[in-house]
C-alpha cells in the first residue's frame, strides 16, 4: 500500500483524531490533501467538524464535571483559565463561536464555558456555527494552498518535497503563534 492508498483508506478517520487534539495542521494537510485528489473536500469538512466538535464537547462536559479539581491538578490552566473568564464575561456567545481562531485558547475556552452557567445545548448549538465556519476556513485554505503549490511546481518530486517543507513551516508558524498567545493568555491582568 502506498501513501497516497493509505491516506484514501484511513484520511477520514486520521482526520477525525487528528482534529481532536491539533485542529489547524491537520486541516491544512487534508485540505491539500482533497487538492492532490485522495480525499474530497467535503469528506474533509466533515470529518474535521465532527473531530472539533467531539473534542470541545468533551472539554466543556470536562470543566463541568471537573472543573474545580482541574484548578488544583493543573495550576498553568488556571492561570490561563483567569484570563479565559474576563472574555467569557465580556465576550460570552461571540467568543464561543469564534474562539477556535485563537491559537492557545481552543482547549482551555470550552473547559472554562464548561465551569459556567450557560447551558450545554446553548454552547454546543454556538460552537456548532463556530466550527463550521473554523473548518470551512482552514480545510479551503489547505485545498487552496496545495492549488496554488501545484500551480508553481509541475515536477510532482519537487512538489512532494515542496509540500512537505511547506506543512513544517506551517506547523512552526501554528506552534510559535499557540505558545505567544498562551504565554500572553497565562500572564495575570495587570
Amino acid at each position: 500500500m502506498n501513501a497516497a492508498e493509505f491516506v484514501h483508506a484511513y484520511g477520514y478517520y486520521a482526520v477525525v483524531v487528528g482534529t481532536f487534539f491539533e485542529g489547524e495542521l491537520v486541516m491544512l494537510a487534508a485540505g491539500v490533501a482533497a487538492c492532490a485528489g485522495v480525499l474530497s473536500l467535503p469528506g474533509v469538512i466533515l470529518a474535521g467538524m465532527l473531530g472539533i466538535f467531539a473534542s470541545d464537547t468533551f472539554c466543556f462536559l470536562l470543566g463541568r464535571l471537573a472543573g474545580d479539581r482541574i484548578k488544583r491538578w493543573f495550576p498553568r490552566l488556571h492561570a490561563r483559565l483567569g484570563g479565559v473568564f474576563r472574555l467569557i464575561e465580556s465576550r460570552g456567545r461571540i467568543l464561543v463561536v469564534c474562539f477556535q481562531f485563537f491559537p492557545g485558547l481552543c482547549t482551555v475556552t470550552p473547559v472554562a464555558f464548561g465551569m459556567t452557567a450557560i447551558p450545554i445545548a446553548r454552547f454546543m448549538a454556538l460552537d456548532l456555527v463556530g466550527n463550521v465556519v473554523w473548518t470551512l476556513v482552514f480545510s479551503c485554505g489547505g485545498y487552496a494552498f496545495g492549488t496554488l503549490f501545484e500551480r508553481m511546481v509541475h515536477d510532482s518530486y519537487r512538489w512532494e518535497l515542496g509540500l512537505i517543507g511547506a506543512l513544517a513551516c506551517a506547523g512552526l508558524a501554528v506552534w510559535r503563534i499557540s505558545r505567544i498567545f498562551g504565554a500572553k493568555a497565562a500572564q495575570p491582568a495587570g
